[in-house]
């Protein structure tokens, strides 16, 4: 499959793998991609019609270069752009892209091709450009307790194996710190247990701003605030050195949830209680996590 990836293509990857769904009827291949607008609060860059002028002036004419007339582009005001890719079933791109896909539709069972995985740093970068052009969320509510600006990469609740693969591709491949994962799951998004129906969040992806500069966003609109915000976390006096996730961080205890056995949840997770991000990485197939509750002898608490 390398001989069918170069970096246009793994781009579009990323945006499918980020927010795309796809639906074959009437022998057509049909890909739908949103890129939702999410209001920085950011003087200057609160503007819809900006965003949507980022989306129009960069992805949309690299998709059409690669795929011409099949790509076509729509706006619900104030919400998304929405991306639309249309190709007979037949077309060999269409072959080449279910491989690369692994035949999986929709962003609930996506995850990160072994090809990309296995990829130059160029691609790589590409890909997580890609995704985090669609799925990328940079603006001041995103700081952490000492106020240091962070991007979120958002991953959709009912896909528990993707998080730990980009984590691991950010770190291992483009050398980028992730901060952590904050998961949809009831212990991190409810850790006090005082709502019996908590919302299901997004996983969260979070990765402080002047560390995802190394990836950067191509969604002009976006690029702008992190540079912006990546700027004021490098000009405060107290800096923030980021550290590589090694696995494991200290443990706090957290109360039992009453949607720790949520149908919701993956059959894998169901019935466990988790006290740390890193504790439910483990679980997803995170190998530094796993090394990290053996070593500590953690596996108790996941039982």
């Amino acid at each position: 499959m390398e001989d069918y990836l170069d970096r246009d293509v793994a781009y579009l990857i990323g945006m499918i793998i980020g927010r795309g769904m796809i639906t074959e009827k009437e022998g057509c291949w049909i890909v739908d991609i949103e890129f939702p607008f999410v209001i920085p609060r950011l003087e200057g860059y609160d503007q819809f019609s900006s965003f949507v002028t980022s989306v129009l002036t960069y992805a949309f004419p690299r998709i059409r270069s690669l795929l011409g007339e099949a790509v076509s582009i729509s706006v619900v005001p104030e919400r998304m752009v929405r991306l639309t890719i249309n190709l007979p079933s037949s077309h060999i791109a269409v072959r080449n892209f279910k491989q690369l896909l692994g035949g999986h539709l929709d962003y609930s069972r996506f995850i990160v091709p072994e090809v990309i995985r296995n990829a130059s740093e160029e691609i790589a970068r590409e890909f997580v450009r890609g995704f985090a052009d669609v799925a990328g969320n940079v603006r001041r509510a995103n700081r952490d307790q000492l106020g240091f600006h962070r991007v979120f990469l958002d991953v959709l609740n009912s896909n528990w194996t993707l998080p730990v693969q980009l984590c691991d591709l950010l770190q291992s491949k483009l050398q980028v710190p992730v901060h952590n994962i904050l998961w949809g799951h009831p212990n991190l998004r409810d850790p006090q247990a005082k709502e019996k129906s908590p919302a299901w969040r997004e996983h969260q992806i979070r990765i402080y701003a002047h560390d995802f500069l190394k990836v950067g966003f191509y969604i002009a609109h976006k690029q702008a605030i992190l540079e912006t915000l990546a700027k004021e976390n490098q000009e405060r006096e107290e800096k923030r050195h980021s550290n590589f996730c090694k696995g494991h961080r200290q443990l706090r205890s957290k109360a039992t949830h009453p949607a720790e056995s949520d149908e919701r949840l993956p059959e894998f997770l169901r019935g466990k209680h988790f006290d740390a991000y890193w504790q439910i990485c483990a679980e997803c197939g995170c190998d530094l996590a796993v090394k990290a509750v053996k070593k500590l002898g953690q596996q108790g608490r996941l039982t």
